[in-house]
């Protein structure tokens, strides 16, 4: 292997690596969020309830504190749906890093075969460099 091969395989590698652990980020965030969105959509229903029962017994003050803890549950599954959201984007566009590490690949071959004078190899390799850099377009297009 060439001195650009080299260095393409290399850039390759770590950005198929830093997809990954994008990634895997990303679902982690994902799974903690949905976790925090469940737990608080159940406390704005619970402090609902309460907080109709407390209004039924005549006790508006603390039917009143009832509902702005639902109030606040309920920002907070919000907040947690958002984050949620965001992180799976991340982790989309992880995965379009991730396939774009062909690009640098098939970028280094093509300039190690031009100098060692392999015309028609270095123009299949820009093929398939362009190949690659257009499928991560399509896939980056998509995840908007």
């Amino acid at each position: 292997m060439g001195f650009f091969s080299t260095l393409g395989s290399k850039i390759s590698h770590e950005a198929h690596h830093l997809g990954q652990k994008a990634k895997s980020v990303a679902n982690k965030v994902v799974k903690v969020a949905d976790v925090v969105g469940k737990v608080a959509k159940g406390v704005s229903a619970v402090s609902g309830t309460l907080a109709t029962g407390a209004a039924m017994i005549g006790a508006e003050p603390v039917a009143a504190g009832l509902l702005g803890v639902a109030g606040a549950a309920k920002v907070v599954q919000g907040v947690a749906a958002g984050v949620s959201k965001g992180a799976k984007v991340i982790s989309k566009i992880g995965g379009a890093v991730d396939s774009a590490a062909s690009v640098a690949d098939h970028g280094g071959h093509a300039i190690d075969k031009i100098r060692k004078g392999e015309i028609m190899g270095a123009v299949k390799e820009t093929g398939s460099a362009v190949k690659s850099a257009t499928n991560v377009r399509k896939q980056i297009e998509r995840k908007k």
